[in-house]
């Protein structure tokens, strides 16, 4: 019987506690490491350790003094965690990630210098640290650029620089962004790390996870990302989704279908890319989530992650493909050796629901039968009444996310066009 600690900052999904409740079956035990924005399931874990998750070097000494030895240390997908479960996983000589690739996976600025040392195709970079290195930044890689946060996650804050009117409005959308950022990271910790945290992880070359940028050589083609369990190096596909985004000059996700539909020479350069890219920077055991631009150059790394992807991947790679990444992440972290055959069992369409204007949330309405339909999988609330919301530049915000199947892409998109019918938003 192995004793499991799961690191989380946010509450689950049924899939993801079935997963637990798989692992408990085994004879296992589980243990909670939160923030205490939630409570979890019942009956599901021998105890729960709250504590202030952003400060990761009391949160070590809480978790040792505890005097439980964990046999295995994971995470699902809180992306600001990665550093601190690596450093868990470190204290209590489990396997995992060593916590400065996990650092280099956090801070876009670190892991673009590990993949240009190995050789992995990205665009052109430079590290901006006020609006004025940012206009030369700007000036050095040309329009059309891209800006974004060096911490930033879910493409908040970041904006393009496609012309003329966007260089006008360039201040107004950098300090309208790093405004943004500096609240969400008080309230979050999304972003932030101290420099005192960054040496406890072995980083020496400081950064500014909050205001720091990188101006980025603008990447034009379609986007996709790739969800993979890595076990002593060795990369499994689980679910490859066709990325839309929202036009510019930002670039939140606003919908997605998976799998990909592509040819096998595709499927095959896709692969090949990824084993590289988890190479270069350094992953051992743990999953990984990369998001790809099939520009005219060829295929280049957005950005990679030790997680499972966010919002509904983990849910809907489980509806397409039976696996459930949480149970493989938590069997990877055991040493468990596994053996898998993926294959498309469905096809899925989901689709963020967005504010169109700036204010408050007045009312919500989801209808009933939304939750009873077998072809909607996955619906979930990113917003509450009472919240203030609003589209770039003034906030980045989902209200919600819809999944549904079917058979072919096309029955996915008809399904998911009836759910979105039945929920609304009043903001006032």
């Amino acid at each position: 019987m192995s004793k499991i600690l799961i690191v989380t900052g946010s509450d689950y999904t049924d899939q993801v506690y079935q997963a637990f409740s798989d692992v408990l079956a085994l004879g296992h035990q589980l243990y909670l490491l939160s923030d205490g924005s939630f409570e979890p399931h019942p009956g599901i874990f021998e105890k729960h350790f709250v504590y202030d998750l952003r400060k990761t070097g009391e949160t070590l000494d809480y978790i040792k003094s505890q005097d439980i030895r964990f046999d295995a240390v994971t995470i699902k997908t809180s992306e600001w965690l990665t550093p601190l479960t690596a450093l868990l996983a470190k204290q209590y000589g489990c396997i995992g990630n060593d916590p400065v690739t996990a650092f280099n996976c956090r801070s876009k600025y670190h892991m673009r210098r590990e993949l240009e040392k190995g050789g992995v195709p990205i665009p052109k970079f430079e590290l901006c640290k006020n609006y004025a290195e940012l206009l030369q930044a700007i000036e050095q890689i040309g329009i059309p650029c891209v800006a974004k946060p060096v911490g930033g996650n879910a493409s908040y804050g970041t904006f393009l620089i496609m012309n003329a009117e966007d260089m006008r409005n360039l201040k107004q959308n950098y300090e309208s962004s790093v405004d943004y950022l500096r609240k969400k990271a008080v309230t979050e910790d999304v972003f932030a790390f101290s420099e005192e945290e960054m040496d406890l992880i072995g980083i020496r070359d400081h950064v500014d996870m909050v205001t720091d940028y990188l101006v980025e050589e603008y990447m034009d083609g379609p986007e996709i990302s790739v969800d993979a369990i890595v076990q002593n190096g060795r990369v499994t596909i689980f679910g490859v989704e066709d990325q839309i985004r929202m036009k510019p000059p930002y670039v939140l996700q606003i919908a997605a279908r998976l799998p990909y539909v592509c040819d096998s020479k595709r499927e095959a350069e896709i692969y090949d890319l990824i084993c590289q890219t988890v190479k270069a920077v350094g992953l051992r055991n743990s999953a990984t989530h990369t998001e790809i631009i099939f520009t005219k150059d060829g295929p280049k790394i957005v950005e990679i992650g030790c997680r499972i992807g966010g919002d509904d991947l983990h849910d809907t790679i489980l509806e397409a493909t039976g696996y459930n990444l949480m149970y493989e992440s938590i069997m990877v972290a055991l040493g468990i050796k596994r053996h898998y055959e993926v294959r498309a069992l469905c096809h899925t369409m989901m689709q963020f629901v967005l504010p169109e204007k700036e204010g408050v949330i007045e009312e919500i309405f989801v209808d009933e039968s939304l939750k009873k339909d077998p072809n909607v999988y996955n619906m979930a609330l990113c917003s509450k009444k009472g919240d203030k919301v609003g589209p770039p530049p003034y906030s980045f915000d989902y209200l919600a996310y819809v999944g549904a199947k079917g058979s072919s892409p096309a029955e996915a998109q008809t399904n998911l066009e009836s759910a979105l019918r039945r929920i609304s938003f009043t903001i006032r």
